[in-house]
């Protein structure tokens, strides 16, 4: 590890937000900021990490990007080199410029994008198996140290086994945590619709009275309901060497399809060019087949109302996209619910 970790008494004597005298005791050199909770810096041997603190650093995203160096993913993420759980962490600097600068509309990119999305979804299926892996390779590193004979390891494998959660318990729990996302998200944005835009904005009581019906979109097809939950062109780096880079991680329950959804609402909110009704209706139609019960396009009105709301306003063409939106919104009202869309989550 290039970085020294700081023993539980010193950093009580650090104030989280002082990335300074924590740097100091990190053996980083700090270099810029890069969010108010965040700084590059480089560390002693050169290499360039950056150092996080606050809800960024919390123990659950830690514990995730440990689990997943067991997995050994196809694209580069963070790799945590230091840290302590909800108070900082630091990890290696992934170079290179993110979508949001470029074109992320090309049709190259999307098809990159939508192909990367799955691999993400796959992934996210086996991270119940990461603890497993992670405790054979140790099982297996002890027993070549130690000479444990062949009948001991094989039970050790057994009781690994034995670990396993259940997978239908999770799976419950993953899709009730999606429909609550569902549901706060359309208090939280008729909360904090822009007054500017009021005289366009969605029936909110329509639309929550549809979130509660649409159920299907929280079931995960293949598994799991966990999305990258800001799987947009700000967090994601071209492929170098046909190698994706993905940051900025959050990750939760999320509607069947999230990902995909979440990246072309993105766009849409932010894309520099007309015709947007149009264009993203080819996009969304450009999407790898799924599951029709599962894809409802309440998702993706759900993640346009998301994305418009965090943009704050801070977009042009305003008029034209929120003319889209609330079209692509009502349609999702609109739609005849098939019977398989209503389905318990208990």
């Amino acid at each position: 590890m290039m970085c020294s970790d700081l023993d539980h008494d010193s950093i009580d004597t650090v104030q989280q937000t002082d990335f300074a005298a924590l740097a100091r005791h990190l053996d980083l050199q700090p270099i810029r900021a890069l969010s108010d909770k965040a700084w590059l810096a480089r560390q002693a041997n050169g290499d360039l990490a950056v150092l996080k603190t606050g809800p960024g650093a919390s123990h659950t995203l830690q514990d995730f990007l440990r689990k997943m160096a067991a997995l050994h993913p196809p694209f580069a993420y963070p790799r945590v080199l230091a840290g302590r759980p909800d108070c900082y962490f630091v990890y290696d600097y992934l170079p290179g410029s993110p979508l949001s600068e470029g074109d992320f509309e090309a049709a190259a990119v999307l098809a990159g994008v939508f192909d990367l999305s799955g691999r993400l979804t796959a992934l996210f299926r086996s991270l119940k198996l990461a603890p497993l892996v992670q405790g054979l390779h140790r099982q297996a590193t002890g027993a070549e140290q130690s000479g444990r004979p062949a009948a001991k390891r094989l039970a050790a494998l057994g009781a690994s086994l034995g670990q396993r959660q259940d997978g239908l318990a999770v799976r419950r729990w993953e899709a009730s945590q999606s429909y609550a996302w569902a549901q706060a998200i359309v208090a939280r944005c008729a909360a904090s619709w822009p007054t500017a835009d009021s005289r366009l904005a969605p029936a909110w009581s329509a639309l929550a009275a549809r979130v509660e019906t649409i159920t299907s979109i929280h079931l995960a097809v293949h598994g799991s309901s966990l999305a990258h939950t800001a799987f947009t062109p700000e967090h994601l780096l071209p492929a170098q060497n046909d190698v994706w880079g993905v940051v900025g991680w959050r990750v939760a329950p999320r509607p069947y399809n999230y990902m995909r959804y979440r990246y072309l609402a993105w766009c849409l909110v932010h894309s520099p060019h007309g015709d947007l009704e149009n264009r993203y209706r080819r996009f969304l139609a450009d999407m790898p087949a799924i599951h029709s019960a599962a894809a409802h396009p309440l998702t993706f009105a759900l993640t346009l109302l998301e994305t418009w709301v965090e943009a704050g306003g801070a977009v042009t063409g305003r008029q034209e996209k929120l003319r889209a939106i609330g079209q692509f919104v009502t349609e999702a009202l609109d739609l005849p619910v098939p019977a398989e869309a209503a389905v318990p989550l208990g």
